[in-house]
């Protein structure tokens, strides 16, 4: 906010009259005082929206006060933003930081994103999804912000995509919901398909396909994850091979993983560059997103870039594998002709454990930061309290995500010796394995004190079992866990707001800035696991157990202290060269 729009706006909170705002308005400004301060006053609307502060939302979008006490509350109000950085939009953002509650009660359910509400918004348009009532007075607003927007997103919103009503022949990239297969190439003739009776109720490749991937319905994102690598197959076979998945020799098999190594940007029939859902006619099998550097988007638009790593490529070849060799088990195919092809080598970089985690001095400016946040009697103490409370939990446990999200008061087990109690979290983590996780005493002096700032007066051991560690504030009983989405969501929301923050200071610590641009909160696992292994050297087994690692070579990345100690060795024999 200039300096001008804060003399306008702060003339408007002191009472000036409307003459004599409208002589304040900078030469050469086009309107009058009047529409200039329902602009600013929207802005200051949005940026407190956008930085959790919804008292001040109402503060500006409604009627002037006129009390001194209504004034003096603007003012603060307006100073407390004014130190604040103006907020940027980032598809991965909550929608709940730009709009209003009322809006977002309007969306669908799963509409937590920008980028997902971009999704619905062009699947309306497409006709592809209906529009809710409670959503169309809402959609001239949403429209304009992605108009207003579409520079600062990189992404312009697309109104006018093709209908996709009508199925036609596979001859181009589509989503296969949207076309049908030719017969020569839906794999009913398949060279590849076995003579014996299939077991399975399938004529197609499809078909088959879909069986297969009926069987992973208990797990939505695993169920999309595989279906996304089948589909690609599928297309590329049909379209690339001239071939039913069915009559893929060997060599062709061969052939589409040397097809995903060398798939680049610059290949625009098969990847795209903006996010897109299968209702649009922009939509790609791969969908490549520019990493992010310290100072912004990088500028990887004139050089072709890999869209697959070692890595995804050897995923795509196990998950083609796995539904190939259940397809000749049920007698559908004859052979699986993905199943000696090689594995995609890459080079051994730094563990991303050690990439991905936080040193202690980093989490006790974290913890330092948190900490000023909490503020009694405002209105976001129990909020900013309880993210305090999940920073501690989060960092002393190594829980991963879903597992902090289900933890219980009746999941904590104590005994006690004579060197005093000892607590331990019972944990049902990854395929449904039971562990226990210890509780350090210094955690549980913090859950003490984190449900006294709750109201909470019992001991712990006396609360309802089912009662969550971490609540949702929206049930004001207290019973409801925060989802794993809503703690996601706060975790992220925190690292950015303190990345804002420490942005502005000098000197910025740029280690930690470029850190806190690209945590989760799966950071706060990984910052435990090599707290414990490097800083105070705790046994790997005992780290292993704790964390609910299934193989110890797991645990072992945490582990940096020889590597640093050899390059101590090395540096300082050629410290006097």
């Amino acid at each position: 906010m200039t300096l001008d729009d804060l003399i306008l706006i702060r003339g408007w909170i002191n009472h000036l009259a409307w003459s004599v705002l409208d002589e304040q308005m900078p030469e050469g400004e086009q309107g009058s005082a009047r529409r200039r301060l329902k602009d600013l006053r929207r802005h200051l609307a949005r940026k407190a929206r956008f930085y959790g502060k919804p008292e001040q939302v109402a503060l500006w979008l409604g009627e002037r006060g006129v009390t001194e006490t209504w004034s003096r509350q603007a003012l603060a109000a307006l100073n407390q933003l004014n130190r604040l950085a103006d907020p940027v939009p980032d598809l991965d953002q909550a929608v709940a930081r730009w709009f209003p509650d009322t809006v977002c009660a309007a969306l669908p359910p799963a509409v937590h994103t920008l980028a997902a509400l971009i999704d619905t918004l062009e699947a309306i348009f497409a006709g592809a999804t209906e529009c809710p009532d409670t959503l169309k007075p809402s959609l001239n607003r949403l429209t304009g912000f992605f108009d207003e927007q579409a520079r600062t997103l990189g992404y312009q919103l697309n109104k006018n995509p093709p209908s996709a009503a009508v199925l036609v022949p596979l001859v181009q990239v589509a989503p296969l919901e949207r076309v049908w297969i030719p017969e020569d190439l839906n794999g009913e003739k398949g060279s590849n398909r076995s003579l014996a009776p299939c077991r399975i109720d399938a004529h197609q490749d499809l078909a088959a396909i879909h069986s297969w991937l009926s069987l992973k319905n208990d797990n939505a994102k695993t169920f999309q994850a595989y279906k996304k690598e089948l589909e690609r197959l599928l297309l590329w076979s049909v379209l690339e091979r001239g071939k039913a998945v069915s009559s893929l020799s060997t060599d062709d098999c061969r052939a589409y993983l040397h097809f995903l190594k060398k798939l680049t940007t610059a290949d625009q029939r098969w990847v795209t560059q903006e996010p897109a859902n299968k209702h649009t006619g922009k939509w790609k099998p791969f969908y490549y997103r520019a990493q992010k550097s310290a100072a912004g988007p990088t500028a990887e638009g004139s050089v072709p870039q890999p869209v697959l790593a070692p890595k995804s490529i050897n995923y795509a070849k196990t998950v083609i594998s796995a539904c190939l060799d259940w397809l000749v088990k049920q007698q559908y195919l004859k052979h699986n002709n993905f199943q000696d092809m090689p594995t995609f080598k890459c080079a051994q970089t730094t563990p991303q454990t050690h990439n991905r985690a936080f040193t202690l001095t980093q989490m006790q400016v974290i913890f330092a930061y948190a900490e000023q946040q909490v503020q009694p009697g405002t209105v976001t103490y129990l909020a900013d309290r309880r993210l305090l409370f999940i920073l501690k939990l989060a960092f002393s446990t190594g829980l991963r995500l879903h597992e902090l999200a289900a933890a219980s008061f009746g999941d904590i087990e104590g005994w006690a010796d004579d060197s005093g109690d000892h607590y331990f979290l019972r944990v049902v983590g990854k395929h449904s394995k039971l562990r226990h996780t210890s509780l350090p005493a210094v955690l549980i002096d913090e859950l003490h004190a984190y449900l006294k700032a709750r109201g909470c007066s019992s001991p712990f051991d006396c609360l309802p079992p089912q009662a969550p560690l971490i609540p949702s504030l929206r049930d004001k009983t207290g019973r409801k866990h925060l989802t794993p989405a809503g703690l996601h969501k706060t975790l992220s929301g925190f690292f950015k707001q303190m990345f804002t923050h420490l942005e502005g200071e000098a000197p910025a610590d740029k280690r930690l800035l470029n850190k806190l641009r690209k945590a989760s909160a799966h950071w706060l696992r990984h910052s435990y696991g090599s707290y414990l292994a490097n800083d105070q050297q705790v046994p790997l087994t005992y780290i292993r157990d704790e964390l609910g690692h299934a193989n110890i070579s797991t645990t072992s990345v945490y582990l940096n202290t020889d590597a640093q100690q050899r390059q101590k060795v090395v540096s300082a024999a050629f410290a006097e060269l």
